[in-house]
């Protein structure tokens, strides 16, 4: 089984946001894509997952590019002022520290901190060396490691450190720390899917492409809605790198028999069967993706342009 250039590159360009760009911007070969990607902008968004929207950023450079040197993670251990309301239920948790005063705590927490994340979404991403600790993800994982730790068994809150660690970047250190956090959220709750996603992800950027298959294919089986174009994407590259095109096809078919035409799913099983070289069902299937597609003219676009290509390269 050959991996081509081509195949592999349409599966990276794919997973990249198309939003903002027109169709005939769209239209480049797919080799030019892989050819001109290590001299592209470095996308500036959040690489994290919110649990609730599917904001999940990959793009070339997380699979090829070159390991980013560890930067220097500032210490975040240090005194935020709490709000007034904070103020109140710390002041009763000190007082009378049973459990429903100490959620209450751990809720107020958590929730700031899931507050500051979200506010990453709407401004420029910057990383912690360029902010130091003006950066928001530093009293966000304050907040989220002291409700964490006020209620250990809540996987939630670990959940939710698990996210602010990813939020940091390309950084070995925080992605590892947001694995373990991943993993002990599946130790509380092994059917927590969302969590089981992001650990796929951060695998899948750590190159151990065959436990993020694993876990990608179990998360979005436990939940379907989480098969978004990303997640999509990122299991198809991961087919293709551990060469699993047929573990990949079976996988495809088994999830699409199961509900609704999923337009990044069919995406991916017809890129996967022309990278097996069963070349006229590759076309169909990218014809019924461009098709589940009908509401999004962006994607559309990309995947008549993908089968425009392939029918030219016969």
């Amino acid at each position: 089984m050959q991996l081509t250039v081509s195949v592999l590159a349409a599966l990276l360009l794919f997973s990249m946001p198309l939003q903002g760009v027109s169709a005939s911007e769209e239209m480049v070969t797919v080799e030019e894509e892989f050819i001109l990607e290590e001299n592209s902008p470095e996308d500036d968004r959040p690489d994290f997952y919110t649990g609730q929207d599917s904001d999940i950023f990959v793009s070339a450079e997380d699979l090829f590019g070159a390991e980013q040197e560890q930067e220097e993670f500032q210490n975040f251990d240090m005194d935020y002022p709490p709000h007034p309301e904070e103020e109140k239920a710390l002041a009763a948790a000190m007082e009378t520290p049973d459990e429903p005063n100490v959620l209450s705590l751990a809720i107020l927490r958590a929730r700031k901190a899931s507050s500051l994340l979200d506010s990453l979404k709407s401004g420029e991403r910057k990383t912690p060396s360029q902010e130091g600790l003006d950066n928001p993800l530093y009293p966000a994982l304050a907040n989220a490691l002291s409700a964490a730790e006020l209620v250990p068994d809540e996987p939630d809150f670990l959940f939710l450190v698990a996210q602010i660690y990813a939020a940091f970047g390309p950084n070995p250190f925080t992605r590892e720390l947001a694995e373990e956090a991943a993993e002990k959220t599946l130790e509380l709750d092994p059917s927590y899917a969302e969590a089981r996603l992001l650990l796929g992800i951060l695998q899948h950027q750590n190159r151990s492409f065959s436990p993020a298959i694993d876990n990608l294919e179990r998360a979005v089986s436990e939940k379907p809605a989480l098969m978004d174009f990303r997640t999509a994407s990122l299991l198809g590259a991961a087919y293709f790198l551990e060469n699993s095109l047929p573990r990949g096809e079976q996988f495809f078919r088994k999830y699409l028999s199961s509900g609704e035409p999923n337009g990044p799913a069919l995406f991916c099983l017809g890129v996967i069967l022309h990278g097996m070289e069963k070349l006229p069902e590759a076309g169909e299937t990218m014809r019924l993706a461009a098709e589940a597609f009908s509401q999004d003219t962006e994607k559309a676009s990309y995947a008549h342009s993908v089968l425009a290509e392939w029918t030219e390269g016969k």
